[in-house]
C-alpha cells in the first residue's frame, strides 16, 4: 500500500507589493525589481543573472510609504527635449519624450577639483578640470531652450568656488534671467578668502553649504579630518557676518550624526540668514564607507528623528511629500517665527487636503488659488529668497499683506527638506522617470541627478 505524504504549502515571508525596474548594483545592466513589504518595511528586492540577488531597505515604514503615494502632481512638459526615444530609458536621457517632469532644479557642475577628499563624495571628485565661459554660456542656452525662464540654477562641483571664473559665471547665469542662483559649496574658499565672501555677498546667491553636525568626529569620518568642523563654524561666522542667505546641507549617517538633526534645527531657527535646512541620508556611490543595505537611514527615520528631537516643536505629520518628483522621493515643511515662537505652516492650514492629488482630485475656486500657491512652495524651485514663494507663504498663512511682511517673512521663514538619493541598491525608473532635479552636461543634455550619479557619472566632465 503507497503512503501518501502531505506536503504544506509555505507562506513567503513578505507581501509583494509592485513590480518596477532597477539596475545591478555591479554591472549596472537593467533589471526588474520587487518592491516587497517585511515586518512593516519596504524593501526592494533583484537578481542580476551574472553578480546575483540584492535587497535594499528603501523605507522603515510602510504607512508613511503608501500615504505618500496620493501626492504624486501630474507633471509638466518642457517647452522642448533634449533628446529622441529610441533606445528607452535610461538610454535616451537628455530629457526624452518619455520623461514625466520638466527641470525644477538644474545643477551646473563647473569642476570635478575639490580642496577635500570626502569618502560620502557621490561627485568623486578627485581631478583638476574647468569648465571655460564658453561652454557654460551654451549650456546655459540650452536650459533656457528648454524651460524658457528657468526656475533654479544650482552652480556645483566638485567645489565651484574654486573655479577662477566663478563670478564671471554666476554673472553669465544672472544674464539669462534664471529666477534664482544657488552655490554649493563646503565653505573652505569663504574662510580663507574673506574677500571672496564680501563679493559673494553683493550677488544674491544662496549658499548651500556642506554641514554635518557639530561633532568634529563626524567630519573625521566623512570629509577625512576633525579639524574641518574648525572650518564649518568658521564659515558660518563669515556666512553670518555678509549676511548670506544660506541653506545648511546634512549628509546623514546611521549611527554617526542622525542624532544631530534636532541640534541643527535648533540652530537655523536661532540664527535667521539660515533659509532652511536639508537632510541626505548617504548614497553609497563607490565610497569608502562600510554599508549594509539592509540597514541604512531612511527617510520616515529622519522624519521620526525631527519629531523626538525638537520634542515635538516638528511633528511626522507635519512633513508633506514633494509633490513634483515621485511623492516617495522627498519630504518638507515650512515654519513662521515670530518673537521665538515657531509655527509649522501644518498648523495654520491642512497642507494635505490641498495637495493630496488621489483624494482630493477636483477642487474648486477659490481652493484652487490656495492649491497653486502650496504647489508653488511644495516644489524643488521654491527658493525662499524670492518674493513670490513668500508672497505663496503669506497667502497660505493667511498673513495680511504689507509693504513690509515680504521682508519680514524674508528673515522668518525656514524650510526642512529629507531628500534621500538613490544609490544603485535602491535605483527605481518610475522615480527616475519623474525626476525634476537634474545635471545639466557639456553637451547640452539634462540628465535627472540620480540616472546620473548611477550611470552615466564617470564619462567626463
Amino acid at each position: 500500500m503507497t503512503k501518501i505524504i502531505q506536503q504544506t504549502q509555505k507562506e513567503k515571508d513578505y507581501i509583494f507589493l509592485e513590480l518596477t525596474r532597477s539596475i545591478c548594483p555591479v554591472c549596472k545592466k537593467t533589471l526588474d525589481a520587487q518592491i516587497r513589504v517585511r515586518n512593516d518595511k519596504v524593501y526592494m528586492f533583484k537578481r542580476c543573472f551574472e553578480h546575483g540577488e540584492f535587497e535594499a531597505l528603501i523605507s522603515s515604514d510602510i504607512n508613511m510609504y503608501t500615504h505618500s503615494l496620493a501626492f504624486n502632481k501630474p507633471g509638466q512638459s518642457p517647452l522642448e527635449y533634449g533628446s529622441v526615444i529610441k533606445l528607452g530609458c535610461p538610454d535616451d536621457c537628455g530629457i526624452c519624450p518619455n520623461h514625466q517632469q520638466h527641470t525644477c532644479l538644474a545643477l551646473l557642475e563647473v569642476t570635478d577639483d575639490c580642496n577635500l577628499c570626502c569618502a560620502s563624495c557621490y561627485a568623486q571628485a578627485q581631478g583638476h578640470k574647468f569648465l571655460d565661459l564658453e561652454t557654460i554660456d551654451f549650456m546655459l542656452n540650452q536650459y533656457v531652450r528648454y524651460e524658457g525662464h528657468p526656475e533654479v540654477l544650482q552652480i556645483s562641483g566638485g567645489e565651484p568656488t574654486l573655479h577662477p571664473e566663478i563670478f564671471k559665471i554666476i554673472e553669465l547665469a544672472k544674464s539669462k534671467k534664471i529666477r534664482h542662483l544657488m552655490l554649493n559649496t563646503n565653505g573652505i574658499r569663504l574662510v580663507e578668502d574673506e574677500d571672496f565672501a564680501r563679493e559673494l555677498s553683493k550677488l544674491d546667491v544662496e549658499v548651500y553649504l556642506q554641514f554635518d553636525g557639530f561633532d568634529p568626529a563626524i567630519y573625521a569620518r566623512l570629509r577625512g579630518s576633525k579639524e574641518i568642523f574648525k572650518l564649518k563654524q568658521a564659515a558660518l561666522e563669515i556666512i553670518a557676518k555678509y549676511n548670506i542667505p544660506t541653506t545648511l546641507v546634512a549628509t546623514l549617517v546611521k549611527d554617526l550624526n542622525e542624532t544631530q538633526v534636532g541640534q541643527i534645527i535648533e540652530f537655523a531657527i536661532k540664527n535667521r540668514f539660515i533659509k532652511g535646512v536639508t537632510f541626505q541620508p548617504i548614497i553609497y556611490l563607490n565610497n569608502n564607507i562600510n554599508f549594509d543595505p539592509l540597514d541604512r537611514l531612511t527617510l520616515p527615520d529622519v522624519v521620526k528623528a525631527i519629531e523626538k528631537q525638537t520634542k515635538s516643536l516638528f511633528k511626522v505629520s507635519d512633513f508633506i511629500p514633494l509633490p513634483c518628483p515621485y511623492p516617495t522621493c522627498c519630504s518638507l515643511t515650512y515654519a513662521y517665527i515670530r518673537n521665538g515662537e515657531v509655527i509649522p505652516i501644518t498648523r495654520k492650514i491642512d497642507v494635505e487636503k490641498y495637495l493630496d492629488y488621489i483624494s482630493n482630485r477636483i477642487i474648486t475656486s477659490p481652493a484652487v488659488l490656495l492649491r497653486k500657491s502650496l504647489e508653488r512652495l511644495w516644489s524643488a524651485s521654491a527658493t525662499l529668497s524670492a518674493g513670490e514663494v513668500l508672497n505663496d507663504f503669506s497667502c497660505v498663512c493667511g498673513l495680511n499683506f504689507s509693504p513690509g511682511i515680504l521682508d519680514q517673512l524674508k528673515n522668518n521663514v525656514l524650510r526642512i527638506v529629507v531628500k534621500p538619493f538613490m544609490d544603485a541598491y535602491t535605483f527605481d525608473f518610475k522615480r527616475a522617470m519623474k525626476c525634476c532635479i537634474h545635471v545639466l552636461r557639456p553637451n547640452g543634455k539634462l540628465i535627472p541627478f540620480c540616472v546620473y550619479n548611477n550611470i552615466y557619472r564617470g564619462k567626463g566632465l
